[in-house]
């Protein structure tokens, strides 16, 4: 153990380098509707393309389902670049997960006093199902489980630190609950704080939480939060702010109340074979435990686990914050048998680069959308193209390879389409196949068939205004 300690700064090195190639290694390969999500992305593009970096909007229409920092994390090395690529969109997720490789190093090195225990922890979560393939989507969970573990260990640090330092880490942990809430609203906001709080009354400290450090701290989320909100509410006014948010629909989500004891076993594979034993380990130390740091991680996993149970609304993904506390326990657990833990890792490393690799090589049988604007491209110079009773992803898709300054227009009732029709100037108009079998008939004096194309399982009609429309 003293052998491992005494090279900390070696190991922190070949750490970073080692998960830095683990999480960065063919990032860029896959198209983002392969098996990923595009939507953030094209939020991200339409931010740039409006110069509009307060108001989020998706299709073109105004966007909530989200707090804008992931739009931001995205849009901004995007700006610099010149457009949004799978990279750019999976960076702020990779760089979470990479951060937070290192912060369970460092936390579960200081916890057990051991090189071996920090190693384990952050090998655990690097390899395991959920952490890595959420490293590689440009999706907002990985950044919301970076930031609260950001806030709790910046907590954890303050709590057992005095003075100044104090101060400093509990302002870093508040900064930190504030861009949670920029990434994933209440979430990021109530999950950490709530954890703090139990955590705080186990201790009998709960006056804590109306010292001066804290009310510091909630200021820092207030200053963290509350100038988007402002920004937002000046542009729109407050009542139609208001409406705007109400009826926005995110939480949608219904499963059994034992969904998350059932999900624990995939989305910790393959370390999820180790918690009963570690189940058995810490009730066997449970006296030891409570007045121990481990407590924290215990209660960490335990609050968090309850809430997500009781919650009326669930998903596999909102599970994903409560893995590290179980990989720095594990760690924890395993200190004394770390040559056990690298074979595993290693081969579950390579298992899951497999997978993703067998991903890649069906790129462009599972994105549609970019094989559909490689056709649509020769037919759209000079032409405006719309589309008619076309579904949201589709127009997703189609922005976002297209990449046109205004999002594609929607038509959406056959006075719209008539309109466009009649138009003198030359106007494309692109409709799933069987609403051109219903419509063409009336509109064949002035629609012109210029093209059919395969998309996902259906096919797509692209007509124009014009007899002599086709290029």
């Amino acid at each position: 153990m003293n052998r491992w300690n005494r090279k900390g700064g070696w190991v922190i090195g070949c750490l970073l380098i080692t998960s830095g190639l683990i999480l960065f290694f063919n990032l860029w390969a896959r198209s983002l509707e392969n098996r990923d999500y595009l939507r953030y992305a094209e939020v991200a593009r339409e931010m740039i393309r409006s110069g509009d970096w307060i108001i989020p909007r998706y299709n073109g229409a105004i966007y909530l389902d989200k707090p804008p920092l992931i739009f931001w994390l995205i849009a901004i090395p995007s700006y610099i670049y010149g457009s949004v690529t799978p990279l750019i969109a999976r960076l702020p997720s990779a760089l979470s997960a990479w951060i937070g490789t290192l912060l369970l190093f460092l936390w579960g090195k200081r916890v057990y006093g051991t090189t071996q225990s920090g190693l384990i922890a952050g090998g655990i979560a690097l390899s395991s199902y959920q952490y890595f393939f959420q490293a590689r989507f440009a999706k907002t969970d990985m950044l919301l489980c970076f930031f609260i573990l950001l806030s709790l260990y910046f907590f954890y640090l303050g709590y057992g630190a005095s003075g100044r330092r104090r101060y400093l880490f509990h302002v870093l942990s508040f900064f930190s609950i504030g861009l949670g809430t920029l990434t994933k609203g209440p979430f990021g906001l109530f999950i950490p704080f709530f954890i703090m709080s139990i955590f705080l009354i186990k201790e009998r400290r709960w006056s804590l939480l109306i010292s001066r450090e804290f009310i510091l701290g909630y200021i820092i989320i207030a200053l963290t939060v509350l100038p988007w909100v402002f920004l937002f509410i000046h542009r729109f006014g407050f009542e139609q702010t208001v409406a705007l948010v109400k009826d926005t629909q995110i939480l949608t989500r219904h499963a059994p109340i034992y969904f998350y004891l059932i999900q624990i076993w995939g989305q910790f594979f393959p370390w999820s074979l180790l918690l009963p034993f570690l189940f058995v380990h810490l009730w066997s130390r449970k006296r030891r435990i409570l007045y121990s740091g481990e407590s924290f991680f215990l209660i960490w996993f335990i609050v968090l686990f309850i809430l997500l149970t009781i919650f009326k609304y669930r998903a596999s993904r909102y599970l994903f914050p409560a893995l590290p506390p179980l990989a720095l326990m594990i760690g924890g657990m395993w200190k004394k048998r770390a040559s056990l833990f690298f074979i595993p890792f290693i081969v579950f490393i390579l298992v899951w680069h497999g997978v993703e690799i067998n991903w890649v090589r069906k790129d462009l049988s599972n994105s549609p959308g970019m094989v559909l604007v490689g056709e649509l491209s020769p037919f759209l110079k000079g032409s405006t193209l719309y589309g008619y009773q076309l579904d949201v992803s589709t127009a997703e898709e189609i922005n976002f390879y297209l990449d046109p300054i205004v999002p594609i227009p929607l038509l959406e009732n056959v006075e719209d389409l008539s309109y466009q029709l009649r138009k003198k100037e030359k106007g494309l108009v692109l409709m799933p196949k069987e609403v051109y079998e219903k419509v063409r008939v009336k509109k064949e004096d002035s629609m012109a068939f210029i093209q059919e194309f395969s998309y996902k399982k259906g096919r797509l009609v692209l007509v124009s205004n014009r007899p002599e429309g086709h290029p």
